[in-house]
């Protein structure tokens, strides 16, 4: 990783546990830069505003598909059917585990959606293209040609996901999350590939 990667990651961070300390109006660029122990001209360097960085928060939180994603691209990886989706799966259940940050996603994205904020673009391409590596995993995993089912299937797989997230902020799951997330991924490794098989027209 790049000094550049590494700092705009110790940013993120940073902005992480100011979330997580301050509404979202009171976390500024000075709070954020004084966790991270930078200057607010060396986020400013990473970012135009603070929307920009909330931006990739949530992005962060997100993106496990695309990096599987890439590594399905990669023609040395031989995973496919059972042994790829339960790779997803594993990834979801990572960032199920992650309470406070889902709690998080939900509160910006609610920002995001209620002020009607002009980033409002990036959250819907970046949502776009995470059902969108979902989709190609289900290609790669079960050989569907059929891109309405794969698109349907992966939109409810994240959909799912962020209504985890919408009980965790809201405290209304389990005290067992482990089981409940083992509930959760074992359902949809069971019953996506038995959707996808018998809709492959």
């Amino acid at each position: 990783m790049s000094e550049a990667n590494i700092r705009k990651q110790r940013i993120i961070d940073a902005a992480i546990e100011v979330l997580k300390e301050s509404p979202i109006e009171d976390a500024t660029v000075r709070k954020i830069a004084t966790k991270a122990g930078l200057t607010t001209g060396a986020i400013y360097h990473h970012y135009k505003n603070k929307d920009e960085l909330l931006f990739d928060v949530v992005k962060q939180s997100l993106q496990f598909t695309h990096r599987i994603a890439e590594t399905v691209k990669d023609e040395k990886s031989s995973k496919k059917g059972k042994e790829l989706l339960s790779e997803i799966v594993s990834e979801v259940a990572k960032r199920l585990s992650k309470v406070d940050e889902q709690k998080l996603h939900i509160q910006l994205l609610s920002d995001v959606i209620v002020r009607k904020s002009p980033i409002k673009k990036k959250y819907q391409s970046n949502y776009t293209n995470i059902i969108n590596n979902t989709a190609s995993l289900f290609d790669k995993s079960f050989e569907i040609e059929n891109d309405e089912y794969k698109k349907a299937v992966a939109a409810i797989l994240v959909a799912a996901m962020d209504g985890i997230a919408m009980q965790q902020a809201l405290g209304v799951l389990p005290e067992n999350l482990e089981k409940m997330t083992a509930t959760f991924t074992s359902f949809f490794t069971e019953s996506i590939p038995m959707y996808l098989k018998n809709h492959k027209g």
